[in-house]
């Protein structure tokens, strides 16, 4: 059983965390679905961002499914890159 301890809303760099890790899953199609609304983010599936991952998502509000088979619907439409 694995407990999750609440993260820091923010990181160093201002990124939401939790939006970084719905990026990579997103990015990386990994199989989950995911949903943000501002700062709350729900993640069922999809897996943790690794350290070095610099994406993130930049819209307030959106939804998305991802597959397995490389599938993907969102209603995110911009890219992943730090601005």
């Amino acid at each position: 059983m694995k407990i999750k301890v609440p993260e820091k809303k923010r990181s160093s760099n201002g990124v939401n965390p939790q939006l970084k890790n719905i990026a990579y899953s997103m990015d990386a199609l990994i199989p989950g679905f995911y949903l943000w609304l501002g700062s709350f983010c729900w993640r069922f599936g999809g897996s943790d961002a690794e350290e070095s991952y610099p994406g993130t998502i930049h819209s307030f509000a959106g939804i998305s499914l991802v597959l397995p088979g490389y599938q993907i619907f969102t209603t995110y439409k911009g890219s992943y890159d730090p601005r």
